[in-house]
């Protein structure tokens, strides 16, 4: 199997011009290896290398100069509008499911990278893979509400579900296809209680949590449906589950140009077909421990 870092940069050359969002101290396309990337965080390098500096498992070193540092608003609102559509591909790795607004992401990778040629490239966790597993996969309808609400943190709900339904698997938080005979919730109710309380409240700022939960098949049917209404303008080239935790992904434009309704249809239910045998394997892994 072809490894993550080699799958995610597949088709891309050292002097395409690269946005790389969160990449901290594991990037995937640095640029101490040659890599033309524009390096996108919420904080910048001094500040990050600060933050995990007591962290004896990171290597600090692999903190490059951060060029955007992003920490509110349209991605490409930070970016100078001399350089929109300038770029070949943008990679986010565990990025999407933190962000409020998934639309507003596709939408500004949109105007980042250019429309003929420009890819998108994501790694996502995997919900039957990792602390997330107790939660439901997030529906368009969630997504859409997001971006017609122009939320720009997380609410209430997400923030306790996120505390609630977290859970680990013999106390690790990320796992293989493996027995889940030892699921176990992390926290107590009154827990994620007090953090909903806290992290949604009017004074909070920002707070971080995974907001979106996806498997391959769900992320599929999420970005055919968003298209399909006109909301964005992304196809999917493919998908690559990774025994691990997360699956890949690769995107480019323009969307999917299908030619009936009842096309549409047939792929949607085929989708939503093939999320219920995700969810089977996520039971059956259970029953077998």
């Amino acid at each position: 199997m072809q490894d993550r870092t080699s799958l995610l940069l597949s088709g891309l050359a050292h002097e395409h011009r690269l946005i790389e969002i969160g990449p901290s101290f594991r990037p995937l396309a640095p640029k101490a290896d040659g890599w033309r990337t524009t390096v996108v965080d919420h904080a910048d390098q001094a500040a990050l290398i600060a933050k995990y500096g007591r962290d004896p498992t990171v290597e600090t070193g692999r903190i490059e100069e951060v060029d955007v540092v992003w920490t509110g608003g349209p991605l490409h609102e930070a970016f100078p509008t001399a350089s929109h559509g300038t770029y070949t591909a943008l990679i986010a790795s565990h990025v999407l499911e933190h962000i409020p607004d998934p639309i507003g992401f596709f939408k500004a990778a949109e105007t980042l990278v250019d429309h003929r040629a420009g890819t998108l490239r994501l790694a996502l966790p995997d919900r039957r893979l990792c602390f997330d597993v107790f939660r439901p996969t997030s529906t368009t309808g969630r997504v859409l509400a997001a971006h017609r609400a122009a939320v720009t943190r997380h609410g209430y709900a997400e923030h306790f579900d996120h505390v609630a339904y977290l859970s680990r698997l013999d106390g690790r938080a990320a796992w293989g296809a493996e027995p889940l005979g030892g699921l176990a919730l992390d926290h107590t109710l009154e827990q994620a209680f007090r953090h909903a309380e806290h992290a949604a409240g009017p004074d909070a700022g920002y707070v971080d949590c995974h907001a979106w939960q996806f498997t391959p098949a769900s992320f599929e049917l999420l970005v055919l449906e968003l298209a399909a209404l006109g909301v964005i303008d992304w196809r999917i080239d493919w998908i690559e589950p990774q025994p691990f935790t997360e699956f890949l992904v690769s995107l480019s434009r323009p969307r999917l140009d299908i030619a009936s309704t009842d096309e549409l249809q047939q792929r949607r239910c085929n989708l939503l077909k093939r999320m219920l045998i995700e969810f089977r394997d996520v039971a059956d892994r259970l029953i077998a421990s």
